[in-house]
């Protein structure tokens, strides 16, 4: 089969390459991928900006059907549409494992970095990493369910969000419009921003945000000003990865206002902290799912609280990664999917 690997550290080195199907063992199930979905983090691993172990196949976004289970499974048949959690080796016995945060576990694998992932035609995941789609939600939107997990940890878990709320979401990337969405839902008026690149983004946020702000053309300041009689935003969720919209975020929130970073800046950057200090501002950082996120993510789906399909802005062949990886780069389109070959 074939998958699209990250062959040697260093930026650049993907390739699609021949590689051998996987075997299925005690616990697992065999995953036929139908979509993988690409991720900010696969193009910081491009460009060597996030950690990878090399030779190995990108892609922890991802739906699809099984095919093989193995022994000493439960609940799990040939044909369920499916999708999984990426983080699949973990210590198991740290605080973080036992609360059900894979991802801050010391020892902890995801497959499409540590382990080989979803950009190719067959993933195999341990049975408890799986969860089954539901009817409503087809393979290519099931493989949205990542990105997903990963708002509704930062808003709905680690973020106070309440009806009323003044809310600002920056950047209206796939993340950014998951988050505006799960915001309104938690009763927020929702301003979604971005630059003039992201022209058509905003207007796809439009559907489901109270205002869009581009804010090349426009000052967001008075706008928040007016909305909070001169106090400034309760929250606002940073889901660029942008330095500048990070900086920004700190002179929009009130006093004990909170920002919750969600985009991954991918490089260090200067930040006036003291302005913060001043403020009394709550900031935290959100990094991938949690078990409970990823279980919350499937309620959501079967109650239709969330659309995901309008995020999906093309499906292309792994062998056409590079065109996709550009787009993405250019910030064309919103949510491309990679399908595999045979």
């Amino acid at each position: 089969m074939k998958g699209l690997m990250k062959y040697a550290r260093g930026p650049g080195n993907l390739e699609v390459r021949e590689v051998p199907e996987p075997e299925v063992g005690t616990g697992q199930v065999k995953i036929a991928v139908k979509a993988a979905g690409i991720c900010g983090t696969d193009l910081h691993m491009y460009k060597d900006e996030y950690p990878t172990r090399p030779p190995v196949i990108l892609g922890h976004e991802c739906a699809g059907t099984i095919v093989e289970v193995g022994p000493d499974v439960d609940g799990l048949r040939v044909g369920d549409a499916v999708t999984a959690l990426p983080t699949i080796i973990v210590c198991g016995e740290c605080r973080y494992c036992l609360e059900g945060q894979l991802s801050l576990c010391e020892r902890r694998l995801s497959f499409g970095s540590g382990v080989h992932g979803a950009f190719t035609n067959y993933l195999v995941v341990p049975a408890w990493a799986v969860r089954t789609l539901p009817p409503n939600v087809d393979c290519y939107s099931g493989a949205l369910s990542e990105p997903l997990s990963c708002c509704v940890k930062a808003v709905s878990m680690l973020t106070r969000v309440m009806a009323g709320d003044i809310v600002i979401v920056t950047g209206p990337g796939p993340i950014g419009l998951l988050t505006a969405q799960l915001a309104k839902a938690e009763g927020a008026y929702v301003i979604l921003t971005g630059t003039s690149i992201d022209t058509e983004r905003l207007a796809l946020g439009g559907r489901w945000v109270d205002q869009t702000v581009n804010v090349e053309q426009d000052d967001i300041t008075p706008l928040v000003k007016d909305l909070t009689d001169g106090d400034g935003a309760d929250i606002v969720f940073e889901c660029s990865g942008a330095a500048a919209a990070t900086r920004s975020a700190i002179d929009l929130l009130r006093k004990e206002g909170t920002l919750t970073q969600i985009g991954l800046h991918g490089k260090p950057f200067e930040l006036d902290f003291f302005k913060a200090e001043l403020k009394e501002l709550t900031i935290r950082t959100s990094f991938a799912g949690s078990i409970q996120s990823w279980d919350r993510v499937m309620t959501l789906l079967r109650q239709r609280k969330i659309d995901l399909a309008p995020l999906i802005s093309d499906v292309l062949p792994i062998t056409e990664w590079k065109t996709a990886f550009d787009r993405l780069e250019r910030k064309e389109g919103v949510k491309i999917l990679l399908e595999p070959v045979e």
